[in-house]
Parts: C-alpha cells; structure tokens; sequence
C-alpha cells in the first residue's frame, strides 16, 4: 500500500480549516460521480484547487491510487453534522471513487487496506468504522451499505507485513505496527521508534550496521562510497585486523578496509589492493622489503632459506658495499650477505682468496651481468630482480 500525499495548501482555510483532529473514528464515503474519469486523481486536484463549498475529506482512494489531501491530525469537513459534530471533529474521512470505467472491486479491497492501517495506527477498534449514514442519514455509500457487515469482517482480517505510507515502510503485526529488529522472508530489517525501516548505516546498541536500500540486513563484504567493509553473519561492522578465508585484512576505526602501507602499534604492514596482507619478499616502487609471516615489516639482519639480508630502519633491502654497526659488508644484487670485509691484512688469508672469486667478479663485472653471483641470486626467496 502507498498512501500518496497532495495536501490541499494551508492557506485554504475553507477546505482545510487546520483544527487539532485526534482520531476515532473512520468514515467511509463514495463520492457519488460516475463520470468516466472521476477517479482518485481528478478528486484530489479538485481539493487542491479548492472548490466552491465547504466540504473536504482526508483520503480518496480508487483501484490505482491512495491520495491524502488533508494530514490525518487535522479536521476535514466531510460528516454533515456541523462544524462541531463529532463526524466532522473525531473522524478521519474516506472517499470511495464509483466512476464507470473503474474497477469498484478492487477499490473496495484498497479501502481495506487503509482501513487496516488507519486502525493499527491510531488504535481505533472496527466497531468505530461506520459510514457516512451513521453521521448524517445520508444514504452514503451507496454502494457499499448492502453489504457493509462483510466489509467490516474483511478490515477486521488485519494481514501481517510491510506498509507503505508516502516514501516510509512499517510493518505490521497482529495489527501492531513493529520496532527494532524484525526477521521476515529470512532477512532481517531494522525500525526505528517510530516503526520506520531503516536503510543504509545504522548504530545499534554501539555497533554498526549495513542495510540495503530495500531495509535488508547486509552481512560479508560490502562496498558503500567506493569503501569496502566486513560485516559478520550477525551484520554487526568489524574493526581491526579480521583473518576472513586464511586472509588477513585490516579495518580502520570507521570499518573501511585498509590498503598500502598502514602502522599499527608501531609496526608496519603493508595491504594489497585487495586488502589482503602481504607476508614474505614483496616489491613495491622499485624497493625490496621483507614481511614476517604475521605480515610485520622487518628492519636489521634476518635470515631466509638460509641466506643473510640486511633491511634498513625503513624496511629496504640493502645491497652493495654497507657499513652496519661500524662494519664493512659486501652485499649483493640480490641482496644476499657475501662476505664481511677484512679489517687488516692479518685477517685477509683466505678471504682475499674469496674476495677474487666472489666480490670482484661480483662488483668489477656487475656491468656485464654475468657473475656468478648474480646467477645464484637471479631468484631470492620468490624476488625476481
């Protein structure tokens, strides 16, 4: 159901008086105007425009649209029974379009479903829906008198679901309009105090949740502006690192995945595109770092398969002739330790012999990209150079 709103304007005081209204009763009327086309559009334009008595009603409703033209809080002037009748002042009022190329059927069963709303909403019991008759003695309506105690059985069968007021949905059990959290069709929804369903973030209790633009809980992964975020089965956010898969991912404080380089507890990760962190020997701008298997950035001397690398304080492998700790080290393209220098002749022996065979063809012929060294080293822990 979709109650559409075009409110008469309030400085049409003759139609739309503004009186403090609180409801009831509803009053059941047929506007009587068979005319091809006299249907709920043309009956609320004419309230729009206004008209040339004084007489108004709440909604018209035929077998397409439901349109309100006076708020339900306020008098409409639709009973008979004077200004101060307890029609026109405790009765939200109900036109019935009977226009010849409508489907009454179904206009009738689209009555029942205002009626069913207007009573769970203003708590109004089936034994205060009467009809026009009941205020007036008119004859109205006329169509529907015959056999009005079936139609106060059919709005006494109040269905549990969804409700559509104007852009707004409720839903509705054992004629109550719900709060909070609900489960229908597998999915959950949340409403506000009002009964209003919630779509897009909303903070419950302290945590975070994500609904769809149609109110359905979201859980998993999910992008929201271009950011991606997790959600547990029980849609609440998550924050910090989260191990989804044998994948390790990291969420800032507002539950945005995180990617590049990120410090955490003064320890550097870096994060794929993905979002998934790295571990191992990656590359990243043209520098080697090295990410211990919980995904930290190493810094100083580690040892990998058997091989000795140097990182410097930002995490970049070192290659080259280094001083670490007032030391000489040779190291590699590769990265790779080849040898310490000797500190004086004394301590040459056979490491000048290594020297010859190792760190002059590596550093005098590393022009030509033929060493033997660099051949060893083509291929360091999965770096390809």
């Amino acid at each position: 159901m979709n109650i559409i709103q075009r409110l008469i304007p309030a400085s049409n005081t003759r139609t739309r008086p503004g009186l403090k209204l609180v409801p009831k009763y509803i009053t059941i009327h047929e506007t009587d105007n068979t005319s091809r086309g006299a249907d709920a559009e043309a009956h609320a334009r004419l309230q729009e425009r206004g008209n040339d008595r004084t007489a108004s009603w709440h909604i018209t409703v035929d077998e397409n649209k439901i349109i309100q033209s006076i708020p339900f809080e306020e008098v409409a002037w639709a009973a008979g029974d004077g200004r101060n009748g307890p029609g026109n002042r405790t009765s939200i009022h109900i036109e019935m379009c009977v226009n010849a190329d409508g489907n009454y059927e179904q206009t009738a069963s689209n009555t029942v479903e205002v009626v069913q709303y207007l009573m769970s909403r203003f708590k109004i019991s089936s034994d205060r829906i009467v009809p026009h008759k009941y205020w007036s003695g008119k004859n109205c309506p006329r169509n529907l008198l015959p056999r009005w105690e079936n139609f106060i059985k059919r709005c006494q069968d109040i269905n549990d679901g969804w409700v559509k007021n104007d852009s707004q949905w409720s839903f509705y059990k054992n004629t109550s309009k719900q709060t909070g959290w609900i489960k229908t069709q597998g999915k959950y929804y949340y409403l506000d105090a009002n009964g209003i369903m919630q779509t897009g973030w909303v903070k419950v209790k302290g945590i975070w949740y994500y609904l769809s633009s149609d109110g359905a809980m979201q859980s998993g992964w999910v992008t929201v502006d271009n950011k991606w975020y997790y959600l547990n089965d029980d849609g609440a956010m998550r924050t910090g690192w989260v191990t989804i898969d044998t994948k390790r991912y990291y969420l800032n404080d507002d539950g945005a995945m995180r990617t590049g380089w990120v410090k955490i507890d003064r320890k550097w990760y870096f994060l794929a595109q993905d979002g998934v962190m790295k571990t191992g020997w990656f590359k990243n701008q043209s520098k080697w770092y090295y990410l211990n298997p919980n995904g930290e950035m190493a810094i100083g001397w580690i040892q990998v398969d058997g091989k000795s690398y140097y990182l410097d304080s930002e995490g970049v492998m070192v290659t080259g002739i280094q001083t670490i700790d007032g030391k000489e080290y040779f190291i590699g393209n590769d990265g790779a330790l080849i040898v310490e220098k000797p500190q004086n002749k004394e301590d040459k022996g056979n490491v000048e012999v290594r020297k010859t065979t190792a760190i002059e063809r590596t550093w005098k012929d590393e022009d030509r990209n033929t060493t033997a060294a660099e051949d060893a080293g083509k291929d360091l822990g999965g770096k390809n150079m």
